[in-house]
């Protein structure tokens, strides 16, 4: 069936109101048992605003990525390069809660792991809230170890967000 078919690509602005969307409708599913909704919403509205997702499409230590079902776009992968750090980030990766089960999360994090690898990095980085245990058990049986733990703001919300690195084969 061909609007089942799952396809990935490098984002466009053209992207833009779909990530958010992505982002408000996924946010809101695994965020909002532990995270008001109005830090949510303050939170995005800070962060992934249209000119914010400007200054993201023109960064060159960013690369963003779509998944699309039938010509729409159901996931964001974000991943960058933290120069001072020097670690290369899987900073986001998101995926409509309608399509979590067609495996599209692993196929972003392929891309991922592939993109660190070609930015010649041997690790990969991530930070998760300790109080999405989902994504947190995802992230480990994806392979990530959890080493340093540090305070993360959402809005007025403060949750304690783990800071975990995958070692690239």
């Amino acid at each position: 069936m061909e609007e089942s078919k799952v396809t990935f690509r490098p984002w466009n602005k053209n992207d833009f109101a779909q990530v958010y969307k992505i982002l408000q409708e996924s946010w809101d599913k695994a965020y909002s048992s532990f995270i008001p909704k109005e830090d949510l919403t303050f939170y995005l509205n800070q962060t992934y605003n249209a000119n914010k997702l400007e200054e993201l499409f023109n960064n060159t230590n960013a690369f963003c990525f779509v998944s699309e079902v039938g010509g729409k776009a159901v996931g964001w992968l974000k991943l960058s390069i933290d120069n001072e750090e020097i670690r290369f980030y899987l900073s986001s990766i998101y995926v409509l809660p309608e399509f979590q089960k067609l495996k599209i999360g692993k196929q972003l994090m392929d891309i991922a792991f592939a993109t660190a690898k070609e930015k010649e990095f041997s690790e990969i980085w991530i930070g998760v809230m300790d109080n999405n245990v989902n994504a947190l058990h995802w992230y480990e049986k994806t392979g990530f170890t959890f080493v340093e733990k540090l305070p993360f703001k959402m809005g007025d919300t403060e949750v304690q967000h783990l800071i975990g690195k995958k070692i690239l084969l």
